[in-house]
């Protein structure tokens, strides 16, 4: 996709922005004009008593700073931000503080997520079904609030949110509590896009499929990708796209939609 010269003196907020999905969003915006502001997740907020982390390694500084660095070698402006999503008093406080960066978020990408495993239903718990909706749906939900709070104080509201679910939120075998999370957060993205369609800010979910960020090993890959109808995973780079059109104004009419960006997958 060559260069979206609307995106200039445009500011987007990628939560999750140091790595995986999040990073290549963020770069998309970045190589594009647009301000970023790359949200990440210091380890030491990290704690969970009773299960694993199965989400991709949490690169917390080091990595926001990388991606803050290959935006600016781009030609871009990126700063970053540190926030638990899981502490939802905090979420006001920090979406204020990210304004204040640009001065304004024209763009809100709900990345960030929790998955963590054992996930089924007789290894679940009130800890694990706590933490994955926290993150993955009560802090978008949070966020988007926020957003449009904000959005909507000057004359002339444009904007646009994205929110990342998974192709599989309808049914997750294993990984129930990610999954359902994800679902209710599609549903909010539907109910949310026809209270906030008269303010001119569209509301759209991507749900990627497999995708490789790195953290798949080739077995895995070679094991899944027969059931894909495209045969192969994902690029993060095939999401940062999609995200990316979503917020221009090819998408301006588009909104309230689920699209799965999944090569087949799950369909």
């Amino acid at each position: 996709m060559g260069e979206i010269k609307e995106f200039k003196n445009k500011t987007a907020l990628v939560t999750g922005g140091n790595s995986g999905i999040g990073a290549a969003i963020a770069k998309a915006f970045g190589k594009n004009g647009a301000n970023v502001i790359i949200h990440y997740l210091e380890k030491k907020d990290v704690f969970y008593p009773e299960s694993s982390v199965a989400e991709a390694v949490i690169n917390e500084k080091k990595g926001a700073l990388e991606i803050k660095s290959e935006i600016e070698k781009l030609g871009g402006k990126a700063e970053i931000i540190s926030a638990n999503l899981a502490g939802l008093e905090n979420i006001e406080g920090f979406y204020d503080k990210a304004v204040t960066i640009y001065g304004k978020i024209d763009f809100l990408v709900n990345n960030a997520a929790h998955c963590e495993l054992p996930d089924t239903i007789e290894k679940t718990s009130l800890g694990s079904v706590t933490r994955h909706f926290e993150v993955n749906t009560f802090a978008p939900v949070l966020l988007i609030k926020h957003f449009v709070k904000h959005l909507t104080k000057e004359p002339g509201t444009k904007g646009s949110i994205v929110n990342i679910s998974t192709d599989a939120a309808q049914k997750f075998a294993n990984q129930i509590s990610y999954g359902a999370s994800k679902a209710a957060l599609e549903a909010y993205t539907r109910s949310i896009a026809m209270e906030i369609g008269k303010y001119n800010i569209t509301v759209n979910t991507i749900a990627p499929g497999p995708i490789q960020t790195g953290v798949y090993p080739k077995d895995l890959v070679k094991q899944v990708s027969p059931d894909i109808p495209m045969l192969r995973f994902g690029t993060p780079e095939e999401i940062g796209s999609v995200a990316l059109f979503l917020c221009s104004e090819a998408a301006s009419y588009l909104t309230g939609q689920v699209i799965k960006v999944s090569g087949g997958h799950a369909l």
